[in-house]
Order: C-alpha cells, then sequence, then structure tokens
C-alpha cells in the first residue's frame, strides 16, 4: 500500500506545480501618461518652518520649494528657497514616485546637496509637505533643527 501511495502523491504534488491561476494583477487603470519627475515638476509656494530640538519656539517664513526632473526617470531637483526668520536655500536630486493620487520624493543619503536626508509628499490637489532635520554646529555644541515646508503648486 506505501508503494501506492508514494508515487500517487508525487504525481499529485508534480500536477499541483504546474497549475497556474488566471492574471489577478490589476493596476487600477492606472496608467500615467508621463513619469513623476514631469507631472510634478513645478513651483510650490508655501512656508518653511524651522525649530532646535528641545524648544518650542518655531519660527516661519515665506518661501519657495521647486521639482525640476532630471535627465534620469524618476529623479527630480528639490530646491528649497525661504529668507526672512527662516533662511535657508537648497539643492538636492531626489527620488521621485507616483503615490496614489500624488507623488513622494525622498533622498537617504546625508551627503547629497542639502546635507541631510529628507522626504516629501505632493497630494492630487497640488499641495506639498516637506520635512527634514539638520545638525549645526555652534562652537563646541551641536544643535538639531527640524525644517518643514507646506505649500501649494502655482
Amino acid at each position: 500500500m506505501k508503494k501506492i501511495l508514494y508515487p500517487l502523491f508525487m504525481a499529485l504534488a508534480l500536477g499541483f506545480s504546474f497549475a497556474a491561476c488566471d492574471d489577478d494583477d490589476d493596476d487600477g487603470g492606472a496608467g500615467f501618461a508621463n513619469t513623476p519627475e514631469i507631472e510634478a515638476a513645478g513651483v510650490y509656494a508655501g512656508t518653511m518652518s524651522y525649530v532646535q530640538d528641545g524648544k518650542t519656539d518655531t519660527l516661519y517664513a515665506a518661501g519657495t520649494l521647486t521639482v525640476t526632473p532630471t535627465d534620469s526617470a524618476y529623479c527630480a531637483d528639490i530646491t528649497y528657497d525661504c529668507s526672512g526668520d527662516v533662511t535657508y536655500n537648497g539643492t538636492s536630486v531626489a527620488n521621485i514616485a507616483h503615490d496614489n493620487d500624488g507623488f513622494m520624493f525622498f533622498n537617504t543619503l546625508t551627503n547629497n546637496g542639502l546635507g541631510t536626508s529628507f522626504t516629501g509628499r505632493i497630494d492630487g490637489n497640488g499641495n506639498v509637505e516637506s520635512s527634514f532635520d539638520r545638525q549645526i554646529r555652534q562652537g563646541v555644541r551641536r544643535y538639531t533643527y527640524h525644517y518643514k515646508f507646506i505649500g501649494r503648486k502655482q
């Protein structure tokens, strides 16, 4: 009996290994006309804020965040330009991708043009939110500042 069951189970296992299902991969009609760096490109006007770690005094300034396509697909230059109580000007390349009805961008390397890693999201209505932390040395002390940009596409 064991000699009959073993080959039978082997034949069944082999048969199931070749079974296939219908294509159930539904992209939800998410065919995009362009790559995300082209669709998200533009100038976003808003407010940059920053606060020192452990403090509650938040400073604000008007500014812009500019998304500029690069020569590489799924990469864009992100430029922050703010002056006033918060002065910050910097540009870095970022990875950018479609995210639901909007886009997300990020750079996890700290040796980029901003000197820190950063993330951001642009929603389907053209609202952008981006944040990053920077460590600044003043004398022998090192301080961490939390930056945040919130804006809307012009």
